[in-house]
């Protein structure tokens, strides 16, 4: 039987609350029946479709499936309208249509029960039109709803600079422990049942556990998870950097950063005790001690090493002496996926070999072009002086201040972020001179061949592996 794969996206969590998944879901159906299609959801939640960021999720994925003939290219694509697909500019909208319909698919609209396919559009050029139009009004509907959004955020922004409460709900989302639930000129609050929840966690986290501890403790003691939902160990891992803890919110509005402090009521105490949280996580990184030796983990921790069943991250572990990659999901019983593991060494040859080919094909498109590296440079090097600036007034404003422990912190900070950027800098020198010089790209290669040893796949203390590990 043909399948159709009804594409049902929503952007927002109070259409997530509402009746669209639904509404969409029971009308792919009652579609997918009458047409005699097999239907297939691709579910798409909380990913607007304005400038085309869909196009990086499932629907990306759906498409190099067929492109890949995972799945038959005389599928049928469902979505409720056309602007499910896209709400970007008309042009990029319309490439992303002709390519469906290039691959062979048949588009379904819901709305209208209308079909689109290659011999359609040749047929009847009336239906290019239509789909042109529709496009252009959901990136209209898009572009009007995103600058009514933004002015009114920007607005929000000026009056918690002035001290005034505030709860900016139309970007971004707050974090669980936080009730915002109020209008957008009262402050958010904390959150009566999660607060001393996120409260344990920190305490644990402060203890030394990890989390994976930390979730089989809350899974125990609060079984009905995160607000329905199992608790993530995603979630977890992310909170301990998450500067909300003490009270500060970045907002990007169209690639201007604004951030607002104290805009959180704060979960740590101070900022000692955040930054300890950091102190507590890198204890806890790749590199993990067995028998008196680090063993040095080439994958784990990167978010690039997916398991084919549920799409979770997979980590390392030792079992008799032997590295095996196994996946995270699994291991807690999540996803409905089981606890499969399969040898390190398979996987990392194998990425070994990608690393290779991709970086040889890079280098043989790029050839030896150094103009991003250039202006990358010349970025830095002004940042450099940004911070000399910075740092001068901040030791004029420690020399006069009656209290310099905060003068001293932000000193410190910049100080690092200097560091950072001064070794950044001359790693791109070093970069430039190589791609300046003759035969950098035999060298590279030679280089990366030498450091690619069976020796280092089957000894978990090479250092090597940490030079590895940097590459990829």
């Amino acid at each position: 039987m043909p399948q159709l794969y009804s594409y049902i996206r929503w952007s927002t969590d109070r259409q997530d609350k509402g009746t669209t998944r639904t509404r969409q879901v029971a009308a792919a159906k009652a579609y997918a029946e009458e047409a005699g299609l097999e239907m297939v959801e691709i579910i798409e939640p909380g990913v607007s479709a304005f400038r085309g960021k869909n196009r990086a999720g499932k629907l990306g994925d759906f498409i190099d499936a067929v492109k890949n003939a995972a799945i038959p290219s005389d599928s049928w694509l469902y979505c409720e309208n056309l602007d499910r697909l896209s709400r970007d500019q008309v042009d990029e909208a319309l490439r992303l249509f002709l390519e469906l319909i290039g691959l062979g698919l048949t588009i379904v609209t819901g709305m209208d029960r209308k079909v689109y396919n290659r011999d359609t559009i040749r047929q009847n050029p009336t239906d290019l039109m239509i789909s042109i139009l529709m496009f252009i009004r959901g990136n209209e509907e898009s572009e009007t709803k995103s600058n009514r959004t933004v002015g009114n955020v920007v607005a929000l922004v000026e009056r918690h600079k002035e001290g005034l409460p505030v709860n900016i709900k139309s970007v971004g989302r707050h974090p669980f422990w936080i009730d915002d639930t109020g209008s957008q000129y009262e402050a958010v609050k904390k959150h009566p049942f999660y607060w001393n929840i996120a409260r344990e966690i920190i305490d644990m986290f402060l203890s030394g556990n990890g989390v994976y501890s930390v979730k089989k403790y809350l899974d125990e003691k609060y079984p009905n998870g995160l607000k329905g939902r199992e608790w993530d160990y995603q979630v977890l891992k992310k909170m301990r950097d998450n500067r909300a803890l003490i009270g500060e919110r970045t907002i990007n509005l169209r690639g201007v950063p604004y951030k607002l402090e104290n805009y959180y009521p704060w979960l740590c105490k101070d900022e000692a005790e955040f930054f300890l949280l950091e102190k507590r996580k890198q204890q806890n990184n790749y590199k993990s001690k067995k028998d008196g030796a680090d063993t040095i983990k080439l994958l784990s921790g990167l978010s690039i090493l997916r398991c084919s069943k549920c799409g979770g991250t997979m980590h390392s572990f030792m079992n008799h002496g032997k590295a095996r990659y196994i996946c995270t999901n699994g291991v807690h019983l999540q996803k409905n996926c089981s606890g499969w593991s399969i040898t390190a060494q398979l996987v990392e040859h194998c990425t070994m070999i990608a690393l290779l080919i991709g970086y040889m094909d890079k280098s043989r498109k790029n050839g030896s072009d150094t103009t991003l590296i250039e202006e990358e440079l010349n970025e830095k090097e002004k940042l450099i002086k940004s911070l000399d600036s910075k740092i001068s007034n901040l030791v004029t404003a420690i020399a006069i201040a009656p209290d310099v422990n905060s003068l001293a912190h932000s000193l410190n900070e910049i100080n690092s972020k200097r560091k950072e950027l001064v070794l950044s800098v001359e790693k791109l020198k070093e970069r430039l001179v190589s791609l300046q010089g003759k035969g950098s790209f035999e060298v590279d290669i030679m280089e990366f061949l030498i450091l690619i040893q069976w020796a280092v796949f089957t000894n978990m203390e090479d250092n090597d592996r940490d030079k590895i590990r940097k590459i990829i």
